[in-house]
């Protein structure tokens, strides 16, 4: 756990009768909330646990140790946080027992929730303030100290349903308009649930792939989530997902399949990385693919652009130093089936119902995607080469566009080439992971999602985002146990 505090003025860390410590960010509470967070520190203390307060809105830090019994040694001081102390320890929450159990919860969970370490002003950010920006590009988080708390505190579906700013009540429109939503992922839970979390609504429907390879605790915290919500489930077949492999596309085509067969009537499809966030609420999105009326957002790409060597010759799969990749074998490849020719797009977009019972059950398209199994990123070929019909009219594939390709607008997602545009953040594989200086400029695009962030890459840009997007959840304030404490606003 970070400190803020000089360590000589810490007391002794390795008495015998010490308990458990937690710290909790008050980041989201104004001072006058001051006698509802002593009532939190009193709630813990009867439990035997220790508590420090890191106050990063009015930089006081407040520490509350339980030495023995009843008796409470309060510490409290102000001055300036120092976030650049990086004194780390470790606590031993699966030691948690009994009846101290739900309290350790709620209290890691609040650690959990406190993703920056210290204050940003995502308004400065969004308005383009270079000082802001260079400031808060520099402050990381603690993944490993992360992950122990964010897990452990979804362990019960009760405090994820209360207290993660879930939304479960939804206009009639939307009610009227579900949509189906697949998630691809191979790592970082938490940032999966931020996603989720963004996109929930209890009137769509949800399908999450994990990487079949993938470790058994992001499989069994991700199947924990799922099972906390009647309309998220995860993939009936996972894919031992390889990168520009089929297994790739694949997995898609089994959330397809296993959202079809679901009772929700879904109005539209669309797939998602793990490490996309929204630019649009539901409500946006209902209200703009009801103007979409049938059609499909799929990218379009002809000419130069469409790396004809990916489909041209023959791909298969390559043991290097125990790693599976795609390997071009040179072989020349037979022309698609069904005279179809080829047009080359992104591996995420927007579908209609109609146009996902056409991919799964037409014969045309089962060839086609047979075709697809050996050439490199078949993804980025089999959405744009149905849906462009000016190129395959023969098809008569629903919600298809019959214009150029290369002249329509794409707005399912956003993302960044290398070469296009500048980047603040990172490139990985010729794609930008989006920084903190990337923010004003996402915040004004018209697509629907943006593609891509890493949480422990600039953590304060996913937390702008989020902020922009809806607002940052005050954890505090959704605890069943603080519902029940009343907040006197005129205390100082």
């Amino acid at each position: 756990m970070r400190h803020f505090l000089n360590p000589g003025s810490m007391p002794p860390r390795k008495q015998k009768d010490q308990r458990f410590i937690f710290e909790l960010d008050t980041s989201c509470f104004k001072e006058q909330h001051f006698q509802f967070v002593v009532k939190m520190f009193r709630a813990c203390c009867r439990l035997r646990y220790y508590l420090r307060l890191r106050c990063t809105t009015c930089n006081i830090i407040i520490l509350l140790v339980l030495l023995s019994g009843s008796q409470v040694w309060i510490w409290c001081r102000r001055q300036q946080v120092n976030p650049e102390t990086t004194d780390i320890d470790e606590f031993p929450m699966d030691h948690v027992k009994h009846g101290r159990e739900r309290m350790a919860e709620h209290i890691a969970g609040l650690s959990a929730y406190s993703y920056q370490m210290r204050p940003v002003n995502c308004g400065q950010v969004f308005k383009g303030d270079k000082e802001e920006i260079k400031r808060s590009s520099k402050i990381g988080t603690n993944s490993k100290y992360y992950r122990k708390y964010f897990l452990q505190e979804f362990k019960s579906c009760k405090v994820i349903r209360e207290s993660s700013k879930y939304i479960f009540n939804v206009s009639e429109e939307e009610k009227q308009f579900p949509i189906a939503f697949s998630i691809l992922l191979y790592k970082d839970f938490f940032q999966v649930e931020r996603l989720l979390r963004a996109i929930y609504r209890p009137s769509n429907i949800y399908c999450l792939h994990i990487d079949a390879k993938s470790s058994k605790s992001l499989h069994d915290n991700i199947r924990r989530l799922a099972a906390c919500f009647d309309n998220v489930f995860i993939a009936s077949k996972l894919e031992d997902v390889i990168y520009s492999g089929f297994s790739r596309l694949q997995a898609d085509l089994n959330c397809m399949s296993d959202l079809l067969k679901t009772n929700i009537s879904w109005k539209y499809f669309i797939n998602l990385p793990g490490q996309t966030y929204p630019l649009r609420t539901n409500l946006e999105l209902v209200k703009i693919l009801k103007i979409y009326n049938g059609s499909n957002d799929i990218e379009g790409i002809t000419g130069a652009r469409m790396l004809t060597g990916r489909f041209k010759y023959v791909y298969k799969i390559a043991d290097v130093k125990g790693k599976k990749t795609l390997e071009n074998t040179y072989k020349k490849k037979l022309p698609p089936p069904h005279n179809i020719s080829i047009v080359k797009g992104s591996a995420y977009g927007v579908f209609s119902r109609n146009f996902v019972k056409f991919v799964i059950s037409d014969q045309r398209v089962q060839d086609f995607v047979k075709w697809l199994e050996d050439i490199n990123s078949p993804d980025e070929y089999i959405w744009a080469t149905l849906h462009h019909t000016k190129l395959n009219q023969h098809l008569n594939t629903p919600g298809g566009y019959k214009g150029d390709p290369d002249k329509k607008p794409w707005l399912a997602t956003y993302a960044i080439w290398k070469g296009l545009a500048p980047c603040s953040g990172i490139w990985v594989r010729s794609i930008c992971v989006f920084g903190v200086g990337d923010i004003p400029h996402l915040i004004q695009k018209k697509q629907l999602f943006v593609n891509k962030f890493y949480f422990n890459l600039q953590p304060v840009a996913l937390n702008c985002m989020e902020e922009w997007f809806g607002g940052t959840p005050c954890y505090f304030e959704q605890l069943s146990s603080a519902k029940d404490m009343k907040l006197d606003d005129n205390s100082r």
